[in-house]
């Protein structure tokens, strides 16, 4: 045996707890152009319902990878009337989630800063809204 097993276990726990905390440590800016997230002139978007979905992928080092999320997008006007967050289900109920969505109705931005604590989520959301209505992105 190489390592009793009590080191082999305190260098796995510290080894999770290095990566747990990489995963915290998100550069927002980076996150939003390596994911190529941007504005989408909504007036130009046509009234309607939209759904789309986007796949985190790494070379992010987060505990979120490969979560993909779905969106439901409601325009009207010009602008963002109603956002659903789909999938994962309940993910629109937590507090975050029902933040992120009214900062992005009150502002019709995407390049909103994510809420924190939930900056890779958030991104993945802003992204699936931005495929959703761009043209050719989503499915009305």
């Amino acid at each position: 045996m190489l390592f009793p097993s009590r080191v082999t276990g305190q260098a796995l726990a510290l080894l999770a707890a290095v990566a747990l905390l990489a995963s915290c440590a998100v550069d927002k800016a980076d996150l939003a152009r390596r994911v190529d997230l941007r504005d989408v002139d909504v007036q130009a978007v046509p009234d309607g319902v939209y759904e789309a979905s986007y796949t985190i992928r790494p070379p992010f080092p987060v505990m979120a990878a490969n979560s993909t999320v779905q969106v439901r997008v409601t325009m009207a006007g010009g602008k963002y009337a109603r956002i659903e967050i789909v999938q994962p289900p309940k993910m629109g109920d937590t507090e975050w989630g029902k933040k992120l969505v009214s900062r992005l109705l009150d502002t019709q931005l995407l390049s909103m800063d994510a809420v924190t604590s939930a900056t890779i989520t958030s991104t993945a959301i802003l992204k699936a809204v931005q495929r959703a209505v761009e043209p050719g992105g989503g499915t009305p």
